[in-house]
């Protein structure tokens, strides 16, 4: 069978690295490809020149067929309805006006034969992280791919979702698509895709067949070696750091109603939840963006690892320097007046570097030249450094390979060792598992259930995130 894509040979420097050294691939038309390595291994910028968004400075790129490709970070217009972002270039006139009772005719055709239901008449940035991926993924449906390229695709989703993304997957497959799924979730790998192709440092240094493989093998071809394990769990001192009250906020399906929380210095609690049951409005109050009536209460110092690093955390045309600086230049980088301590800033951005791996060229380039998990890392980093008594932590391994999420988790249940206090919210059950000593299952912007850690029941929070008392 011929390929639907060919890579040959492709390179791809930017100054101080070398993203992709000396690549081939081939994607054969009904396959599902699982493209994975650590982050800045180079899969993404592989993917943007399999799609024709960057150029490779070697190499070739045969496509038999159109290429799509749905990024990682939404591009997206939140201010236009979903048939505007999805047809946006190719809408049906009628004369010289565009046909919009055509065009939501075509969107919701797409998406009954793709089966990824959607109102054609929402305005985008109203919508939850998952039917927003719907949007992405019928923009490029539309244009009838023979190959389609998926960057992180699930990074985002709750369990529910993320079956109904790969039964959307499968289906097209099994019509002749040529897919590429790159992912840092190697269950998902072992349990779609047909082959693999491992990457490190923008090299491939391992192909194989999933049946002829396991996760544990693909995690030590990733990393090179072993996968470090967490930190333990440490006795520590419980020490009130925030009480929630009667707290209600937010209007619609996120909104939180007569919530209540404690969490003690020296405890991890988890809030599990499908995604859209009010978790971000509950992030929004404790960070004191949006006004709130009931009670919190917290004392001591707070770090926040924000649940969008490119929207909410990061400014992406700035250095690795300047945005450690940021958020922080009331405390320890400042002095005298609004003088900025830099020569402390790059301190800290070297010891945020180091205890996070966080892989640049060097301190002073923009942090969009970084890996998307590189990102995370130094949002993560630049969380910690100050060892805050509270630290909210809003999917704080989203989108960061295996290796990285153990870092990261290890970095979370060090500062519990220390006596912080850990909010974790995430929408990885597992990490909630592995990570908190409470557990509280968040279900239409309200406590529903509670489990402490010598009784965690998977099932039953299952059933409860599901809305099942």
């Amino acid at each position: 069978m011929e390929p639907a894509l060919t890579l040959r040979g492709i390179r791809k420097a930017f100054p101080g690295v070398v993203a992709v050294d000396g690549v081939d691939l081939d994607l054969y038309p009904g396959e599902i490809h699982a493209l994975v390595g650590e982050n800045g291994a180079g899969k993404s910028t592989l993917s943007a020149i399999a799609f024709g968004e960057l150029l490779p400075d070697a190499g070739t790129v045969t496509a038999r067929g159109t290429v799509g490709l749905v990024h990682q970070h939404f591009e997206l217009i939140g201010r236009l309805r979903v048939w505007q972002n999805v047809l946006l270039g190719r809408e049906p006139h009628k004369g010289w006006r565009i046909d919009e009772a055509a065009a939501r005719a075509q969107v919701l055709a797409i998406a009954q034969r793709n089966g990824l239901p959607i109102d054609p008449n929402a305005f985008v940035d109203t919508l939850p992280i998952g039917v927003q991926q719907r949007v992405e993924l019928l923009r490029e449906l539309d244009r009838d791919p023979a190959v389609l390229l998926l960057d992180e695709p699930t990074a985002a989703l709750a369990p529910a979702e993320i079956e109904s993304f790969f039964a959307t997957v499968v289906q097209l497959a099994a019509r002749g698509t040529a897919i590429m799924i790159v992912t840092h979730k190697l269950q998902e790998v072992i349990a779609y895709a047909t082959r693999v192709t491992v990457m490190r440092h923008g090299k491939v240094v391992e192909r194989t067949l999933t049946s002829a493989t396991s996760i544990d093998a693909i995690a030590r071809a990733m990393v090179g070696g072993e996968v470090p394990p967490v930190a333990a769990r440490a006795r520590t001192e419980l020490t009130p750091r925030l009480h929630v009250k009667d707290l209600c906020a937010g209007r619609g399906a996120t909104q939180l109603n007569d919530f209540f929380l404690d969490v003690r210095g020296g405890e991890i609690v988890g809030i599990a939840g499908v995604e859209g049951n009010g978790q971000s409005t509950l992030a929004d109050a404790l960070a004191g963006l949006i006004d709130y009536t009931g009670i919190i209460e917290r004392s001591g110092t707070m770090g926040i690892i924000p649940q969008d690093r490119q929207r909410e955390a990061l400014v992406m045309n700035w250095s690795l320097v300047e945005n450690t600086l940021l958020g922080r230049q009331h405390r320890k980088a400042a002095r005298r007046g609004l003088e900025l301590d830099r020569v402390r800033a790059r301190v800290d951005t070297a010891a945020i570097c180091e205890r996070l791996d966080v892989r640049a060229a060097n301190f002073d380039v923009a942090v969009r030249t970084l890996s998307g998990g590189n990102q995370q890392k130094l949002v993560v980093g630049r969380a910690l450094i100050d060892e805050p008594q509270f630290v909210l932590a809003y999917n704080p391994t989203r989108g960061v390979d295996v290796g990285a999420a153990a870092l990261v988790q290890s970095r979370l249940m060090e500062a519990r060792n220390r006596g912080a206090a850990v909010l974790l919210i995430s929408f990885e059950l597992d990490e909630i598992l592995a990570l908190a000593d409470h557990v509280i299952v968040m279900y239409r912007g309200a406590v529903l259930g509670s489990f402490d850690r010598d009784a965690f029941d998977r099932a039953a929070i299952g059933r409860l995130m599901a809305g099942s008392a």
